[in-house]
């Protein structure tokens, strides 16, 4: 039956006291109620402790975790080892999913799929956070070929439902004191899924904040992380035997690579932050060619470029 199967929803907290409400109710009020909520205080320096403490007391289904900060691939390692779910899907504090959302994704639990994926939507300039569209079941590195190659492949674990078993077969964790943790996260658990099912169902609603790390203007911190995270994804491609899917991946971190290389201006920070040679050497698609070409050439030429571009388009 779909209402035993049941969803720790974990939530790792830090200095959120002006969005947790929001979210903590959107999880209590889910239609579908056979939900563990996990509630990790990241050792919050707010308010956000005692609101926790009083959320557990009006809602039996809510379990606080109290630690010291340790930043937010701890705290999801934290909610993860307290898990008694058979699934687990992540809400980050700030945002909040719709009221329905629990009951839907549960409707594709019956088979026990490892990865189960969802859409999303920000509320900033109402984006939808969209898949491939393939909704046939299959796995990880199938899935992974078609939607990387569609580009509509999102990285943000709060996208997707896992099985608990399948993460802790495989020893999955959040690899702590990094950014883009989720660069880093996904892709590794997609590889080895055999069971994947893409829904279809938008359900998360991601929040844009001004004080966030997406909205930093300096980035060479976040450089520096997916630069090491796409070497350490680079190596882990490289032994995949289907040798499209690898070529397709590989190209992936160029861009993602370069993405970054464009927000951010790295190259007004210097050679620590210029990565030609990985640059080129996983590029192997025209548009990714082109662009490597000219990054290698003149990464500042390669950004005003770029910016040219985007402001014709």
């Amino acid at each position: 039956m779909m209402d035993s199967i049941t969803i720790s929803v974990i939530v790792p907290i830090y200095k959120v006291e002006g969005y947790l409400d929001r979210c903590v109710r959107s999880l209590i009020e889910q239609t579908y109620t056979n939900l563990e909520i996990i509630l990790v205080d990241d050792g919050s320096p707010d308010s956000c402790p005692e609101m926790c403490d009083g959320y557990a007391k009006e809602d039996s289904r809510i379990r606080v975790i109290h630690k010291p900060n340790g930043g937010l691939s701890d705290a999801r390692n934290a909610g993860i080892e307290a898990a008694s779910g058979d699934y687990i899907m992540f809400v980050d504090s700030d945002d909040y999913i719709d009221p329905d959302a629990c009951e839907r994704l549960a409707s594709f639990m019956k088979d026990r799929p490892d990865i189960i994926i969802g859409d999303g939507k920000s509320n900033d300039k109402n984006r939808k956070i969209k898949h491939c569209g393939f909704y046939s079941a299959c796995s990880g590195k199938e899935y992974l070929k078609r939607a990387v190659k569609a580009n509509a492949m999102p990285v943000m674990v709060w996208l997707y439902v896992f099985n608990k078993d399948f993460l802790n077969n495989y020893g999955f964790r959040f690899k702590k004191g990094i950014a883009h943790e989720d660069e880093e996260f996904t892709p590794r658990v997609f590889l080895e899924a055999a069971s994947v099912i893409e829904t279809g169902v938008c359900f998360y609603n991601y929040m844009v904040r001004n004080d966030s790390i997406t909205t930093n203007p300096d980035l060479r911190k976040n450089a520096v992380d997916l630069y090491n995270t796409c070497l350490d994804l680079e190596k882990r491609y490289e032994q995949l035997e289907d040798n499209e899917l690898k070529k397709i991946l590989l190209d992936s971190l160029v861009m993602k690579y370069l993405s970054l290389a464009q927000t951010g201006r790295l190259y007004r920070y210097g050679r620590a932050y210029i990565h030609k040679s990985f640059v080129f050497r996983n590029s192997f698609f025209t548009k990714t060619k082109f662009k490597a070409v000219l990054y290698c050439l003149n990464p500042s030429l390669y950004w005003h470029v770029n910016n040219i571009t985007k402001k014709i388009k």
